[in-house]
């Protein structure tokens, strides 16, 4: 079996759920081609220790939470490439997409779509590197 040299994606989590986070990160762990970097279930900690240093390609980020996951996203959205919400509500759609999120999971979320939208999302951005520069 040939083992991937490529660098994985870094992923890191923020949800007030603990249970929610675990599934997250066991999500995670089946993914070879994905790692996660940084886990919190405290929106404000998620805010002081991540780092344009960290270098994170997926957030995945919850919606109601005691500090909303859409202001969390407006201070974080520049120092990650790929932002996933995943939340209990489906009415905050319009207002996730307006802080240019990826992709909107609602929960419960299963395995295989959580794999879908990791997957579409590289292979969109695959896509787009290749495109020549006008």
């Amino acid at each position: 079996m040939k083992t991937s040299t490529l660098p994985k994606y870094r992923c890191a989590i923020i949800d007030d759920d603990r249970m929610t986070v675990d599934i997250l990160k066991n999500y995670i762990s089946k993914i070879s081609k994905i790692e996660t970097i940084h886990a919190f279930t405290d929106p404000l900690q998620a805010l002081s220790q991540i780092s344009e240093n960290d270098l994170i390609d997926f957030l995945f980020l919850d919606i109601r939470m005691d500090i909303s996951g859409i202001d969390v996203a407006k201070v974080l959205r520049n120092k990650v490439k790929f932002l996933i919400f995943v939340t209990s509500y489906k009415e905050y759609a319009l207002d996730a997409f307006s802080v240019d999120c990826d992709k909107y999971l609602v929960k419960p979320v299963l395995f295989p779509d959580f794999l879908n939208a990791i997957n579409e999302i590289i292979i969109k951005d695959k896509k787009q590197s290749r495109k020549p520069v006008k």
